[in-house]
Protein backbone atom coordinates (compact mmCIF):
# COMPACT_ATOMS: atom_id res chain seq x y z
CA UNK A 1 0.00 0.00 0.00
CA UNK A 2 1.57 3.09 -0.80
CA UNK A 3 1.80 6.44 1.56
CA UNK A 4 -0.99 8.20 0.72
CA UNK A 5 -3.35 5.37 0.30
CA UNK A 6 -2.37 3.96 3.74
CA UNK A 7 -2.84 7.84 5.29
CA UNK A 8 -6.17 7.81 2.81
CA UNK A 9 -7.22 4.65 5.00
CA UNK A 10 -6.23 5.74 8.51
CA UNK A 11 -7.72 9.13 7.75
CA UNK A 12 -11.68 7.04 7.09
CA UNK A 13 -10.88 4.94 9.96
CA UNK A 14 -11.08 7.84 12.19
CA UNK A 15 -13.93 9.23 10.55
CA UNK A 16 -14.82 6.19 11.55
CA UNK A 17 -13.79 6.19 14.81
CA UNK A 18 -15.09 9.37 15.84
CA UNK A 19 -19.10 7.49 15.72
CA UNK A 20 -18.48 4.97 17.90
CA UNK A 21 -21.64 4.63 20.19
CA UNK A 22 -19.26 5.49 22.96
CA UNK A 23 -18.33 8.88 21.85
CA UNK A 24 -21.42 9.65 20.51
CA UNK A 25 -23.05 8.91 24.29
CA UNK A 26 -19.73 10.74 25.46
CA UNK A 27 -20.15 13.87 23.95
CA UNK A 28 -23.82 14.14 23.96
CA UNK A 29 -24.64 14.24 27.45
CA UNK A 30 -21.43 17.04 28.16
CA UNK A 31 -22.35 19.22 25.46
CA UNK A 32 -25.76 18.87 26.70
CA UNK A 33 -24.64 19.19 30.36
CA UNK A 34 -23.03 22.54 28.97
CA UNK A 35 -25.67 23.86 27.32
CA UNK A 36 -28.06 24.07 30.23
CA UNK A 37 -24.30 25.93 32.25
CA UNK A 38 -25.31 27.84 29.17
CA UNK A 39 -21.62 27.54 28.72
CA UNK A 40 -20.21 28.82 25.42
CA UNK A 41 -17.90 26.22 24.76
CA UNK A 42 -20.38 23.38 24.40
CA UNK A 43 -20.49 23.06 20.84
CA UNK A 44 -16.45 21.97 21.05
CA UNK A 45 -16.82 19.35 23.66
CA UNK A 46 -16.32 16.75 20.48
CA UNK A 47 -13.42 18.52 19.78
CA UNK A 48 -11.79 18.59 23.21
CA UNK A 49 -12.76 15.32 23.43
CA UNK A 50 -11.60 13.68 20.34
CA UNK A 51 -7.91 15.34 21.29
CA UNK A 52 -7.55 14.00 24.34
CA UNK A 53 -8.29 10.39 22.66
CA UNK A 54 -6.27 11.61 19.41
CA UNK A 55 -3.14 12.56 21.84
CA UNK A 56 -3.46 8.26 23.24
CA UNK A 57 -4.17 6.55 20.09
CA UNK A 58 -0.98 8.99 18.79
CA UNK A 59 1.20 8.08 21.51
CA UNK A 60 0.64 4.72 21.70
CA UNK A 61 0.83 3.76 18.40
CA UNK A 62 4.83 5.76 18.46
CA UNK A 63 5.10 3.46 21.16
CA UNK A 64 4.26 0.31 19.29
CA UNK A 65 6.01 1.66 16.42
CA UNK A 66 9.60 1.53 18.74
CA UNK A 67 8.28 -1.55 20.38
CA UNK A 68 7.51 -3.59 17.14
CA UNK A 69 11.27 -2.89 16.14
CA UNK A 70 12.56 -5.39 19.26
CA UNK A 71 9.11 -7.17 19.63
CA UNK A 72 6.22 -9.24 17.33
CA UNK A 73 3.02 -9.05 18.95
CA UNK A 74 1.42 -12.00 19.17
CA UNK A 75 -1.39 -13.28 16.31
CA UNK A 76 -3.97 -13.57 19.29
CA UNK A 77 -3.36 -9.69 19.56
CA UNK A 78 -5.69 -8.55 16.70
CA UNK A 79 -8.27 -11.51 17.34
CA UNK A 80 -8.76 -9.99 21.66
CA UNK A 81 -9.03 -6.81 20.04
CA UNK A 82 -11.89 -7.65 17.88
CA UNK A 83 -13.98 -9.74 20.27
CA UNK A 84 -13.64 -6.85 22.76
CA UNK A 85 -15.06 -4.20 20.01
CA UNK A 86 -18.20 -7.17 19.49
CA UNK A 87 -19.04 -7.69 23.04
CA UNK A 88 -18.95 -3.76 23.74
CA UNK A 89 -20.83 -2.40 20.57
CA UNK A 90 -23.43 -5.20 21.00
CA UNK A 91 -23.79 -4.15 25.03
CA UNK A 92 -24.45 -0.23 23.90
CA UNK A 93 -26.98 -1.41 21.71
CA UNK A 94 -28.55 -3.58 23.73
CA UNK A 95 -28.49 -1.06 26.92
CA UNK A 96 -29.77 2.06 24.75
CA UNK A 97 -32.58 0.10 22.41
CA UNK A 98 -33.68 -1.11 26.22
CA UNK A 99 -33.74 2.70 27.52
CA UNK A 100 -35.18 3.98 24.26
CA UNK A 101 -38.38 1.16 24.36
CA UNK A 102 -38.90 1.69 28.12
CA UNK A 103 -38.32 6.32 28.13
CA UNK A 104 -41.74 7.13 29.53
CA UNK A 105 -40.57 10.88 30.72
CA UNK A 106 -41.48 12.48 26.94
CA UNK A 107 -41.24 16.48 28.55
CA UNK A 108 -37.29 15.19 28.72
CA UNK A 109 -34.51 14.08 25.74
CA UNK A 110 -33.53 11.08 25.81
CA UNK A 111 -30.10 10.26 26.82
CA UNK A 112 -27.94 7.58 25.04
CA UNK A 113 -25.75 5.88 27.02
CA UNK A 114 -22.04 3.84 26.36
CA UNK A 115 -20.68 1.57 28.37
CA UNK A 116 -17.51 2.92 28.68
CA UNK A 117 -18.55 6.41 29.86
CA UNK A 118 -19.65 4.78 33.06
CA UNK A 119 -16.12 4.40 34.21
CA UNK A 120 -16.19 8.13 34.68
CA UNK A 121 -16.72 9.61 38.04
CA UNK A 122 -20.03 12.08 37.48
CA UNK A 123 -17.74 14.73 38.77
CA UNK A 124 -15.97 14.11 35.29
CA UNK A 125 -18.85 13.50 33.45
CA UNK A 126 -20.29 16.78 34.62
CA UNK A 127 -18.06 19.23 33.66
CA UNK A 128 -17.17 22.53 32.11
CA UNK A 129 -13.40 22.02 31.95
CA UNK A 130 -11.98 21.64 28.87
CA UNK A 131 -8.75 20.08 30.28
CA UNK A 132 -11.19 17.63 31.95
CA UNK A 133 -12.96 16.85 28.75
CA UNK A 134 -9.37 16.10 26.92
CA UNK A 135 -9.07 13.91 30.05
CA UNK A 136 -12.00 12.12 29.33
CA UNK A 137 -11.18 11.73 25.77
CA UNK A 138 -8.03 10.18 26.84
CA UNK A 139 -8.91 7.58 29.60
CA UNK A 140 -11.74 6.65 27.32
CA UNK A 141 -8.72 5.41 24.28
CA UNK A 142 -7.34 3.36 26.95
CA UNK A 143 -9.71 0.96 26.40
CA UNK A 144 -8.16 -0.38 23.28
CA UNK A 145 -11.72 -1.95 22.03
CA UNK A 146 -12.47 -1.06 18.98
CA UNK A 147 -11.08 -2.51 15.52
CA UNK A 148 -10.58 0.59 14.02
CA UNK A 149 -8.28 2.46 16.41
CA UNK A 150 -6.19 -0.99 17.11
CA UNK A 151 -6.01 -1.16 13.18
CA UNK A 152 -4.21 2.02 13.53
CA UNK A 153 -1.87 0.38 15.79
CA UNK A 154 -1.23 -2.65 13.67
CA UNK A 155 -0.16 -0.69 11.10
CA UNK A 156 2.23 1.22 13.44
CA UNK A 157 3.50 -1.74 14.28
CA UNK A 158 4.13 -3.09 10.74
CA UNK A 159 5.75 0.15 9.38
CA UNK A 160 9.65 0.76 9.72
CA UNK A 161 9.62 4.38 9.03
CA UNK A 162 10.63 6.68 12.20
CA UNK A 163 8.21 8.85 11.83
CA UNK A 164 5.48 7.07 10.50
CA UNK A 165 3.80 5.81 13.60
CA UNK A 166 3.09 9.80 14.51
CA UNK A 167 1.99 10.94 11.23
CA UNK A 168 -0.39 7.61 11.31
CA UNK A 169 -1.92 8.74 14.96
CA UNK A 170 -2.53 12.87 13.67
CA UNK A 171 -4.11 11.77 10.57
CA UNK A 172 -6.05 9.36 12.61
CA UNK A 173 -6.80 12.28 15.36
CA UNK A 174 -7.69 14.53 12.30
CA UNK A 175 -10.37 12.26 11.05
CA UNK A 176 -11.82 11.83 14.89
CA UNK A 177 -11.69 15.52 15.32
CA UNK A 178 -13.91 16.53 12.05
CA UNK A 179 -16.95 13.59 13.28
CA UNK A 180 -16.59 14.04 16.88
CA UNK A 181 -16.97 18.29 16.38
CA UNK A 182 -19.66 17.78 14.07
CA UNK A 183 -21.65 15.68 16.90
CA UNK A 184 -21.77 18.16 19.36
CA UNK A 185 -22.18 20.85 16.85
CA UNK A 186 -25.48 18.78 16.15
CA UNK A 187 -26.56 18.31 19.67
CA UNK A 188 -25.96 21.89 20.32
CA UNK A 189 -27.64 23.37 17.21
CA UNK A 190 -30.58 21.19 18.15
CA UNK A 191 -30.93 22.81 21.90
CA UNK A 192 -30.47 26.20 20.41
CA UNK A 193 -33.84 24.66 18.62
CA UNK A 194 -37.27 24.58 19.94
CA UNK A 195 -38.10 22.04 22.66
CA UNK A 196 -39.56 19.14 19.93
CA UNK A 197 -36.51 19.57 17.87
CA UNK A 198 -34.30 18.90 20.84
CA UNK A 199 -36.35 15.99 22.02
CA UNK A 200 -36.63 14.66 18.45
CA UNK A 201 -32.75 14.81 17.84
CA UNK A 202 -31.92 13.00 21.03
CA UNK A 203 -34.60 10.29 19.94
CA UNK A 204 -32.48 9.72 16.49
CA UNK A 205 -29.41 10.34 18.12
CA UNK A 206 -30.53 7.44 20.63
CA UNK A 207 -31.73 5.49 17.47
CA UNK A 208 -28.48 5.99 15.13
CA UNK A 209 -26.47 4.69 18.30
CA UNK A 210 -28.46 1.46 18.43
CA UNK A 211 -28.31 1.14 14.46
CA UNK A 212 -24.31 2.04 14.47
CA UNK A 213 -23.65 -0.24 17.30
CA UNK A 214 -25.87 -2.87 16.23
CA UNK A 215 -24.57 -2.56 12.71
CA UNK A 216 -20.58 -2.12 13.46
CA UNK A 217 -20.93 -5.48 16.00
CA UNK A 218 -22.70 -7.51 13.81
CA UNK A 219 -20.88 -6.73 10.76
CA UNK A 220 -17.50 -7.37 12.54
CA UNK A 221 -19.02 -10.72 13.91
CA UNK A 222 -19.97 -11.57 10.77
CA UNK A 223 -16.52 -10.98 9.39
CA UNK A 224 -14.38 -12.76 11.81
CA UNK A 225 -16.40 -15.98 10.71
CA UNK A 226 -16.60 -14.72 6.62
CA UNK A 227 -13.17 -12.53 6.51
CA UNK A 228 -13.71 -12.81 2.62
CA UNK A 229 -16.72 -10.48 2.71
CA UNK A 230 -15.08 -7.23 4.49
CA UNK A 231 -15.36 -4.00 2.60
CA UNK A 232 -12.57 -1.40 1.73
CA UNK A 233 -12.49 0.36 5.72
CA UNK A 234 -11.93 3.44 3.86
CA UNK A 235 -15.35 3.52 2.20
CA UNK A 236 -17.28 2.22 5.27
CA UNK A 237 -16.23 5.38 7.46
CA UNK A 238 -16.57 7.90 4.17
CA UNK A 239 -19.91 6.53 4.39
CA UNK A 240 -20.83 6.41 7.99
CA UNK A 241 -19.44 10.01 7.95
CA UNK A 242 -21.88 10.80 5.04
CA UNK A 243 -24.85 9.76 6.81
CA UNK A 244 -23.85 12.06 9.58
CA UNK A 245 -22.70 15.13 7.31
CA UNK A 246 -26.83 14.45 6.07
CA UNK A 247 -28.13 14.05 9.83
CA UNK A 248 -26.52 17.80 10.31
CA UNK A 249 -27.88 19.03 7.22
CA UNK A 250 -30.97 18.31 8.20
CA UNK A 251 -31.23 19.65 12.18
CA UNK A 252 -29.76 23.16 10.21
CA UNK A 253 -32.40 23.09 8.39
CA UNK A 254 -35.00 22.20 11.17
CA UNK A 255 -33.52 25.21 13.18
CA UNK A 256 -33.98 27.69 10.30
CA UNK A 257 -37.38 26.31 9.65
CA UNK A 258 -38.25 27.12 13.83
CA UNK A 259 -37.09 30.27 13.43
CA UNK A 260 -38.61 30.80 10.44
CA UNK A 261 -41.83 29.80 12.01
CA UNK A 262 -41.35 31.93 15.08
CA UNK A 263 -40.99 35.35 13.15
CA UNK A 264 -44.56 34.58 11.00
CA UNK A 265 -45.84 33.24 14.32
Amino acid sequence: MGEWSLFALVFALGLKHGLDADHLACIDGLTRYNWHKRNARARWVGTFFSLGHGLVVTGVAVIIGVVSQMFTFPDYFDEVATWMSIITLLTIGTLNIFNLLKWTNKQKPFQPQGVKGKWIPRSLRETSNPFLIVLIGGVLALAADTVSQTSVWALAAGNNSEWMPLMLGVTFTVGMVITDTLDSVIIYRSLKGSDQTSKWVSLTMGWLIVLLAYGIGFYELFIYFKPQAELELEWLGVALFTVFLLFFLFIDWQKKDDVRRDETA
